[in-house]
């Protein structure tokens, strides 16, 4: 738990150190279908085809649902996804993840 915590922290002061950065840095993005989210790690895995990726939500991440303003609990698996992130070395930054409703295959 002790673990877990000092990785929460450290990834906080990871994100507001590199805050500044991430709006200029370029962004890129990744569509599919989200296979999970772990909201103790913040982390996102997207699934497409027989690639995954995985994201990083920040305090400044901003989720959309059916084009509205959403909390992270919107993010649950089956539902397809489009991400823009910035690189914040080997980690990607969720800027913002538009949701829409359940695939219709798994």
């Amino acid at each position: 738990m002790k673990k877990l915590f000092i990785l929460a922290c450290m990834l906080a002061f990871a994100t507001t150190a590199f805050a500044g950065q991430a709006k200029n840095a370029p962004t890129a993005s990744y569509s599919g279908v989200i296979e999970k989210y772990d909201a103790a790690t913040k982390t996102l895995t997207v699934k497409r085809k027989d690639k995954q990726g995985e994201f990083v939500i920040t305090d400044s991440s901003e989720v959309l649902q059916n084009k509205a303003k959403a909390d992270v609990s919107a993010l649950t698996a089956g539902q397809k996804v489009e991400v823009e992130f910035v690189m914040n070395g080997a980690t990607k930054l969720i800027l913002k993840a538009k949701v829409s409703g359940n695939t219709s295959s798994k």
